[in-house]
């Protein structure tokens, strides 16, 4: 959603109607239908106004928003490994209702757990914030509050080697460094000239990188080299600094 991903970068914290309706224009979306999105998104909680007429992020999608804005920290969750698991159980209560149960997977997701047995989660143990930490960010992301994590340690040789290839590392480096050559490539190319074009690439591009930073598992090392990842980080840092001015001069044109 095109509001969303504005206001969620955060820069500014706000944007006036005419300015989101000036954005849509970039993407071929008539006034109409940014107004009806704005109204839908207030009535969500996931916007709010700030004053007639200018609107930021919304209580509802607060805590996504800080998410992403530590896009550039991310490398910073991470933690030394000392071979210890965390196990996410998922039993009826969890399944019963299937929008929670939507939800709970979907937070398992953002915080790189892998499926591993029927209704059981995992991923190493080596975020700073630990077991508690990530009982408390599956809550925030709207996970069930009943959903039992538990750190493991101990494992038998044959359940601890199978659990370190749940996650496709090599591929996942692969992606991250075609990404971060699309960036570059991108802010090679584009023509500034031709702001609407050049706006609608940066955010839509853009998008994508922060996406594939913020869904990366953040694994040891062991299990998958950070250098894809900090160098996808890197080209989003200088992509974004491009797509910031260009979305400027857009929105000022």
């Amino acid at each position: 959603m095109l509001i969303l991903d504005l206001l969620d970068t955060g820069a500014p914290p706000a944007f006036t109607v005419a300015e989101l309706v000036r954005a849509g224009a970039a993407f071929g979306i008539e006034a109409p239908g940014i107004r009806t999105a704005l109204t839908r998104l207030k009535s969500e909680g996931r916007v709010q106004a700030i004053a007639r007429g200018r609107y930021t992020i919304g209580a509802n999608a607060e805590v996504l928003k800080q998410r992403i804005l530590g896009w550039r920290t991310r490398l910073e969750r991470r933690q030394p490994w000392e071979g210890r698991w965390l196990v996410a159980v998922a039993g009826p209560q969890e399944r019963a209702d299937r929008t929670i149960w939507r939800r709970t997977l979907r937070a398992l997701d953002l915080e790189g757990f892998a499926e591993a047995d029927a209704n059981i989660w995992v991923r190493p143990d080596n975020l700073e914030r630990g077991t508690a930490g990530m009982r408390q960010d599956l809550i925030e992301l709207d996970a069930a509050p009943s959903l039992f994590v538990v750190e493991a340690s101990g494992l038998d040789a044959a359940r601890d080697a199978r659990f370190r290839t749940l996650w496709q590392g090599e591929a996942l480096r692969a992606s991250h460094q075609r990404l971060a050559a699309r960036l570059d490539e991108s802010a090679a190319g584009i023509d500034e000239s031709r702001l609407p074009a050049a706006a609608a690439e940066t955010l839509l591009l853009g998008r994508q990188a922060i996406r594939a930073i913020m869904r990366d598992p953040l694994l040891p090392e062991r299990l998958c080299p950070s250098d894809a990842l900090a160098a996808l980080i890197a080209a989003m840092t200088r992509y974004d600094r491009l797509g910031k001015r260009i979305w400027a001069r857009y929105l000022e044109s």
